[in-house]
């Protein structure tokens, strides 16, 4: 059986994040792990779309360095 993810936002909200080209439900998942690995939930929102992008800025780049080291450091 499927398992039920409340990804906290609304019908239209993932709409246009799909119409983005963005996946909300491996968006979620990221953010997840992410927490768990112990970064806090504010930069995990923030680093997950990153992570799923195939061209990154310098400063997208700077700060999915800086979660990595969050990680390995735990």
């Amino acid at each position: 059986m499927a398992e039920i993810l409340d990804l906290g936002m609304s019908d239209e909200e993932y709409l246009q994040l799909t119409a983005q080209g963005r996946d909300p439900v491996q968006e979620q998942i990221l953010v997840r792990n992410i927490i768990r690995a112990g970064v806090p939930a504010a930069e995990a929102n923030r680093v997950a779309p990153l992570l799923q992008k195939l061209v990154r800025s310098p400063q997208e780049e700077t700060l999915i360095k800086k979660v990595w080291q969050q990680v390995r450091s735990q």
